[in-house]
């Protein structure tokens, strides 16, 4: 299930992961996984088509019940369906939040490294960007609550939070989460919270942004979607959870054109997944806990000097290059696609914070990433006799 497709089935899904580079590029970048697909997610879909399901989305209620039983299972988290809204992406959802739900010409603060597309979404916007380093201390990353709070003073009118944290793979305590929130309701600032990623914690469980106090739940709108669970981004649905009835007359207000654009088919997977898909989703996260285990184990050998903070959560590596040797001033991304053909993620469009860095797709098969390992062993000319791995 998670062993099985070979380079050539990959190649011939035609997806962006794997038609981006030439063929000799192992392709360990985008947000995407390299498995089969969730059995209730085709099966979903395939009923669909069966039906011609092809013109406008329903008005049912189903993917908002589907969510609303998802996230109280598990996550323990309550929401009302009724404030469950449909978009093609989360990007589109955080788009509109901005928009409509923070001052209009207020900065964003936005935590870094931070998701490159959330770069492009605050140029769309024309919001002014407030970036606020992660700080990383004993062995994890956390939120600078002193910078973010000047930035809430100076008047940003919103923050923007990925949480799991995408490219980091960390994950946040209810604490860490209910002082953002009370930073946000001291100066009426809003949290915008990208939870794309919630059903892929890999050691504890999701805690929602919106879910630790009704402060939280008052200033937070949260986005998420099945793209990254179950690998779905191509067929266009994510979820707009509003948790106040303030919100909700808001939205009511929001033209169509802006509030509306999920497809068909991506509702049908949707449902699916959080039907149906959860067995499924356990035992793929077992599977990534083997590959992250299989790269704490195995790459500091392949890349003596490597830094690599374990993540908590996604299928995401955060590699820092910056004690590793021979890379001779280049780019550490641009260094593996000249000299290993493996293509990563290069860290500096993340932002402050991702100097010297890239980062690494491991939702892929084991078989995968021994070549990606193979490739770098012998890019960096390293046949060390012991583990040279830096713990961050």
């Amino acid at each position: 299930m998670f062993n099985t497709l070979s380079l050539e089935q990959l190649r011939q899904r035609g997806t962006l992961k794997w038609t981006t580079f030439d063929q000799d590029v192992l392709p360990l970048w985008v947000a995407e996984t390299d498995f089969d697909t969730c059995p209730a997610v085709v099966e979903s879909v395939q009923n669909a088509v069966n039906l011609q399901q092809f013109g406008y989305p329903s008005n049912s209620n189903k993917l908002a019940d589907a969510l609303t039983a998802w996230c109280a299972t598990r996550y323990n988290w309550e929401i009302n369906p009724a404030w469950v809204h449909d978009l093609p992406d989360v990007l589109k959802g955080i788009e509109v939040s901005i928009n409509h739900f923070t001052v209009a010409g207020s900065a964003i603060i936005l935590p870094t490294p931070a998701y490159m597309p959330f770069y492009d979404v605050l140029e769309v916007t024309g919001r002014k960007i407030n970036q606020v380093p992660m700080i990383f201390e004993d062995g994890r990353y956390s939120f600078d609550l002193v910078a973010i709070e000047e930035a809430f003073a100076n008047g940003a009118g919103g923050l923007i939070v990925c949480n799991p944290y995408n490219p980091l793979g960390a994950t946040f305590t209810a604490e860490e989460l209910q002082s953002l929130a009370q930073l946000a309701q001291k100066y009426e600032a809003r949290i915008i919270s990208d939870e794309i990623h919630a059903p892929l914690t890999l050691d504890e469980a999701h805690i929602p942004t919106a879910s630790v106090s009704d402060t939280a739940a008052e200033v937070t709108i949260t986005i998420t979607a099945t793209s990254k669970g179950w690998n779905t981004p191509g067929l266009k649905c994510a979820q707009l959870i509003l948790h106040n009835e303030r919100d909700e007359k808001t939205w009511k207000k929001i033209n169509s054109l802006r509030s509306h654009g999920a497809s068909t088919l991506g509702i049908a997977a949707s449902i699916g997944a959080y039907e149906k898909g959860g067995e499924w989703l356990d035992t793929e996260i077992e599977y990534l806990r083997k590959n992250r285990q299989f790269l704490l184990d195995n790459l500091g050998q392949a890349i003596p000097g490597i830094g690599f903070n374990k993540p908590q959560a996604t299928y995401l590596a955060w590699l820092d290059f910056s004690e590793v040797e021979g890379l001779n001033d280049q780019d550490p991304a641009a260094y593996l696609l000249e000299h290993a053909r493996v293509a990563l993620n290069p860290g500096l469009p993340f932002g402050p914070g991702g100097e010297n860095h890239a980062r690494l797709n491991f939702g892929t098969s084991q078989e995968i990433l021994e070549e990606f390992l193979d490739r770098t062993r012998t890019a960096f000319s390293s046949s060390p006799t012991k583990n040279e791995f830096i713990y961050l």
